[in-house]
């Protein structure tokens, strides 16, 4: 994908300063590409995030009870392998 115009989410992450411009205008680019799942991989993954380590052990069964009842109800995961969709986005700043 090729590098395009700043998008909004990116200028979160570049300095507002008076400082005198040493780097031209920041680019970004999405590369999009997908991982090899299951319903059970994806629950175990999810499993693992930050919000999730928190909870109590009953609150986190529960939670991943949900998420697995969830995905058995769509033809999209319930069926063995699926393809998750995944986005990596690069924001690329050169020096003047």
């Amino acid at each position: 994908m090729r590098l395009t115009a700043l998008g909004a989410a990116a200028t979160l992450h570049l300095p507002t300063t008076d400082a005198p411009v040493r780097f031209g205008s920041p680019e970004q680019a999405g590369f999009q590409h997908g991982q090899r799942r299951t319903a059970d991989s994806l629950v175990a993954t999810l499993g693992t995030r930050a919000g999730m380590l928190v909870m109590h052990d009953e609150e986190l069964e529960a939670t991943l009870a949900r998420i697995r009842r969830y995905l058995a109800t769509r033809p999209e995961t319930s069926a063995g392998e699926f393809a998750l969709p995944m986005v990596t986005c690069a924001l690329r700043v050169r020096r003047l």
